[in-house]
């Protein structure tokens, strides 16, 4: 069935207004901040396993919204294969972190990722990793609200 061209452009319209009144307006949430690494406090997180330390440096994991954190893993830990229900980005600041992406912890698949390096952990797909032999700081961006879900509940390292 063929629309006349009025109603097709007012839909057209409408379809646009929609789109962008529902999207946030630049910087809404946000602040200027600025912070040099002696005012980033990581502090032990209870939730996370083998002794993390996180500091939220923008936004709030827990919510809908763009969020960073940096986060420092112990030498020789390992973190069971789990997921994030997020696309996270994740860039290597110090130390080495091993990544490895499947259901079941398989060192084989694991890469090393010294300082520098960025990687991907894409929605829903599951991820293991082993920090090196000293500890490991990443930080961590992506649009939350953020989780984390272990695939073996129970596991050590989980």
């Amino acid at each position: 069935m063929k629309l006349p061209h009025l109603p097709r452009r007012a839909l057209a319209l409408a379809a646009l207004a929609a789109f962008f009144w529902g999207q946030p307006a630049a910087g809404e949430g946000f602040l200027p901040l600025t912070l040099t690494p002696a005012e980033i406090r990581l502090e032990a997180d209870a939730s996370r396993p083998g002794g993390m330390a996180i500091a939220t440096l923008a936004g709030d994991m827990a919510k809908s919204g763009l969020y960073a954190a940096r986060i420092r893993m112990p030498a020789g830990l390992r973190v069971e294969p789990h997921f994030h229900p997020e696309n996270r980005v994740v860039v290597v600041l110090s130390g080495t972190l091993h990544i490895g992406f499947g259901e079941r912890f398989e060192p084989e698949r694991l890469r090393a990722m010294p300082a520098g390096s960025f990687f991907v952990e894409p929605a829903g797909v599951p991820h293991f990793a082993r920090v090196g032999e000293e500890d490991a700081i990443v930080q961590v961006s992506g649009v939350g609200p953020s989780g984390t879900t272990y695939l073996h509940p129970g596991a050590p390292g989980h």
